[in-house]
C-alpha cells in the first residue's frame, strides 16, 4: 500500500493484469483490511484469502487452490513492471525473466539458467554466483499442477520456508517444461528507499 506518485504500489500491479483478466484472487495478511478495503472499491472481481502465518510465497500460492483456474497468472504485490511479456503461445508454464547487466538486482530476486532447448533448467533464489544477465520476476504463469509440487517441497535453510524457487526447480527436476517469459520493458522489485525513488521515475 506504499504509494508511488500518489498511488498505490498494489494498485500498479492491478493495473497491469487488468487488461488480461478482470477476475483477482488477493492473498492478505499483514493491513488484510485496508487492503481489502481498497481493493473492493477498484472494478475488478475480487476475492480475498488471509494468509495468518507469513510462511512465504508457495504457502500463499497454496491458500488459492480452491479459487483458480487450471491455469492462472500469480503476481507479487511488491514488483512492478512495465512493458510487455513474450509469453509462448502455446501456452506452456512460464516465469518472468528480466535481463539486466545489475548483478546486485538479480543477487536480490533469483537467478535463471536457460538449456539449448530453450526451458528454463535451473532457478537459484538470492544467488551469491551470477553467470549470466538473467533475474528471475515475481511473476508465474502456472497449471493446478503447481499445487502438488507445493506439497513435496521441504522448507529451505535460507528462510525455514517453503521457497517458490524450489518448487520450479522441483518441477524442472521431475521433468514439468518451464519457458522463460522475458520482459520488454523495466522491472523493480521494490525492498528499500531506493528502489521506491526509482520506480517514481519509471512510473511517473
Amino acid at each position: 500500500m506504499i504509494e508511488i506518485n500518489k498511488k498505490p504500489i498494489l494498485e500498479y500491479v492491478i493495473d497491469y493484469w487488468k487488461d488480461y483478466t478482470k477476475d483477482f484472487v488477493f492473498v492478505v495478511g499483514y493491513k488484510k483490511d485496508q487492503i481489502i478495503n481498497y481493493v473492493k472499491q477498484l472494478p475488478i472481481n475480487a476475492e480475498f484469502v488471509e494468509q495468518k502465518e507469513l510462511n512465504g510465497i508457495a504457502d500463499a500460492l497454496f491458500h488459492v487452490q480452491n479459487y483458480v483456474p487450471e491455469r492462472f497468472i500469480v503476481a507479487l504485490g511488491d514488483c512492478m513492471y512495465n512493458g510487455k511479456f513474450e509469453a509462448p503461445k502455446n501456452l506452456e508454464q512460464c516465469i518472468g525473466v528480466y535481463k539486466t547487466n545489475n548483478v546486485e538486482e538479480i543477487k536480490l530476486n533469483y537467478s535463471i539458467e536457460i538449456n539449448k532447448d530453450k526451458y528454463v533448467s535451473k532457478v537459484i533464489e538470492k544467488p551469491n554466483n551470477i553467470t549470466n544477465n538473467l533475474c528471475g520476476m515475481g511473476v508465474y504463469f502456472f497449471k493446478r499442477s503447481v499445487f502438488d509440487y507445493i506439497t513435496r517441497t521441504k522448507p529451505s535453510s535460507l528462510r525455514n520456508e517453503i521457497e517458490i524457487t524450489d518448487v520450479i526447480q522441483k518441477m524442472i527436476d521431475a521433468g514439468e517444461k518451464i519457458t522463460p517469459a522475458f520482459l520488454n520493458g523495466r522491472y523493480i522489485n521494490v525492498t528499500n528507499p531506493d528502489d521506491l525513488k526509482k520506480a517514481e521515475h519509471l512510473f511517473n
